[in-house]
Parts: structure tokens; C-alpha cells; sequence
């Protein structure tokens, strides 16, 4: 086991996020235009009304959807009523709706108001105001949160823009978590011999590699069998060796080599059998043999003696009766 550097990814990551949000950022500036021509309600409104000139207003609504009515320094009132021909009915109910969308300027150096929200269908409306005190040069637009939302949302560049923004944003944290577990900790790297003899990592031991080093190996051999380490089969056939050398027909013949009969009339016991006919074949009689000289052998002479047989002699006892049986 060897230890090795200590982990890249975090860095890695942390480069990979500051470039997403520069990219990001600059293809956002690069759209400034086209999130002015959506965003801005001087641009993006379906009406708009002078505080100066006039306090009322018809307005015509051809989608359904989210409605707000936006000012500068506007200070008063803005009401909506629906109108039917030429009746003009009960007003409008406001309604917060569409809160993640808000306007602003290409260059964000005007800040709009919410005057008014609401939920309108498809029709002709009456836009009314009523100043607190002077309106000169005030304005009131009403605009389509509907229609702003998907301005933004079918520019391409500027949905890829805020998405690479984002993406840099949730891996800069990411970056500094995997730093702060890894900067004490050491990653342990398994360390093998390759087949040139060769320290390696583990993870370079890939049968390219072995290939390679096998190749570098047998480029200075003269009868190099070059194989493939994947499938075994030899590569050049033309270059390798023929069958009879390879099974050793060649050194049986030439008496180098014992078959397989022979070792096992080795492991028998059978000297003959596993001796070659080639040296059967020179052990040669000898034209003029010894005479064999015989040994005889001549019995040791045994002498017998005779052993005298002791007369047995029956003591006396006295008590008759059992001298009587005992002779008996």
C-alpha cells in the first residue's frame, strides 16, 4: 500500500463551479435586452394610463391569467371593473397571485410598485385612479405576469444562462464539504508488479498495459510467441513455432525427452521399458564372455549326542492309598 496525494475532486468541483457562474453570468449580461423587453413594465404591458391627463382607462384583455398594475412614485389608489358593452359593473377583487414574479428595469435603475394584482379573464376592463395628491407625470401600466413569465422562459440563452448560474452556486458548497472531509484523510493506492518487473498502481493494470509491456518484452527475442492476454491465442502465427516443436515430438526423438509410457515404467520399476531402443540398441553382447565361477558349499557336519535318560524314581510317601493310585 502506498499513500497517495490527497483528494483533487474538491478542487476540481470548486473550478468547475466558478466557471459555470462566469459563463452563466456573462450569457445573462449578454441577454439584458430580452430580460428588459420581459421584465419592464414600460416595455411588456398591455395598456397604460396617464395620472396627469386622465383618471380612467379601457383596457382589453385577450389571454386569462395573472393582471398587476405597476407605478413609479404613484401615490393613491388603482381599482379594476369589468365592463360588459357599454355597463360597467361592480369592481374587481384583487388576488396575490404569481409572487415569485416581480418587475424591473433592463438597467435596474427604476423601482417599480405593485399597485394592484388580480385574476382576470378574457375581456374589456375599465383601469380607474384616484391621486392622494398631485399625479403629474405619473404613469400606471398594467401588465401580464403571464406574458412576462413566458418571455423569459422561451429565450433558450437565457434559460441556460440561469441554469449554469445556479449549477456554479450548489457546487461551491459542495466543494467545500468534500474539502473539509478530505483534508486529513489520505487515499491509500494499491501498488503491483507488472510483468516488465515494474511497480504500478492497481488501476493502471489494465490488459492494454500488460499487452504493451508483453510487446516491449519480446521485442529483442529472436522466437518471440507473441499472445494476447485477453483470448491466450497466439498473434503471429507465422512467427511461431510449429506443433512438433511445441509438443516435443523432436526431443523424443532425439532421446532428450521420455514419452509418457516410459515415465510410467519409470515409477513401476521397469528399467528396460523405460530405457530408449536407441541405448537397448548399444548395449551390445560381449563377443568373447567370462566363464561364471560358481561357489559350492559344503553342509556343516552336525554331531549328535544321545542323552542318557535319568530312572524316574517314585519318592514314598507316607500316606499308601495315594502311592497306590499314582502307581496306577
Amino acid at each position: 500500500m502506498e499513500s497517495g496525494k490527497k483528494n483533487p475532486w474538491p478542487l476540481r468541483i470548486l473550478i468547475a463551479s466558478m466557471v459555470c457562474f462566469v459563463i452563466g453570468s456573462f450569457t445573462i449580461i449578454g441577454q439584458m435586452d430580452t430580460l428588459g423587453d420581459a421584465l419592464d413594465p414600460k416595455r411588456n404591458n398591455i395598456g397604460s394610463l396617464d395620472a396627469s391627463s386622465e383618471d380612467q382607462k379601457l383596457m382589453n384583455v385577450e389571454e386569462s391569467g395573472c393582471y398587476r398594475a405597476y407605478g413609479v412614485e404613484f401615490e393613491g389608489t388603482v381599482t379594476l371593473s369589468e365592463v360588459n358593452g357599454s355597463d360597467v359593473q361592480d369592481e374587481v377583487e384583487e388576488s396575490k397571485c404569481k409572487l415569485d414574479w416581480g418587475a424591473m428595469s433592463a438597467d435596474g435603475s427604476v423601482e417599480y410598485t405593485i399597485l394592484g394584482s388580480w385574476e382576470l379573464t378574457q375581456g374589456d376592463y375599465l383601469l380607474r385612479i384616484d391621486c392622494d395628491g398631485a399625479c403629474a407625470n405619473e404613469t400606471v401600466w398594467l401588465t401580464s405576469i403571464d406574458a412576462m413569465e413566458g418571455d423569459i422562459m422561451n429565450s433558450p440563452m437565457v434559460y441556460l444562462g440561469g441554469s449554469l448560474c445556479c449549477l456554479g452556486i450548489f457546487l461551491m458548497p459542495l466543494a467545500g464539504v468534500l474539502q473539509a472531509f478530505s483534508q486529513n484523510r489520505k487515499q491509500s493506492l494499491m501498488m503491483v508488479v507488472g510483468p516488465d518487473g515494474q511497480v504500478m498502481p492497481l488501476t493502471d493494470l489494465t490488459p492494454d498495459v500488460v499487452q504493451e509491456q508483453i510487446n516491449k518484452m519480446n521485442q529483442g527475442a529472436t522466437e518471440g510467441v507473441e499472445f494476447d492476454v485477453r483470448t491466450g491465442e497466439y498473434m503471429n502465427s507465422d512467427k511461431s513455432i510449429s506443433s512438433q516443436q511445441m509438443d516435443g515430438a523432436q526431443d523424443v526423438q532425439a532421446g532428450s525427452m521420455l514419452t509418457t509410457e516410459q515415465v510410467y515404467a519409470l515409477m513401476r520399476g521397469d528399467v528396460e521399458s523405460a530405457t530408449p531402443q536407441e541405448e537397448q540398441r548399444e548395449h551390445v553382447a560381449d563377443p568373447f564372455p567370462s566363464p561364471t565361477i560358481r561357489q559350492t558349499t559344503t553342509p556343516p557336519i552336525v554331531e549328535r549326542k544321545t542323552v542318557k535318560q535319568s530312572d524316574r524314581k517314585i519318592p514314598v510317601a507316607n500316606n499308601e492309598d495315594w502311592q497306590s493310585w499314582d502307581e496306577d
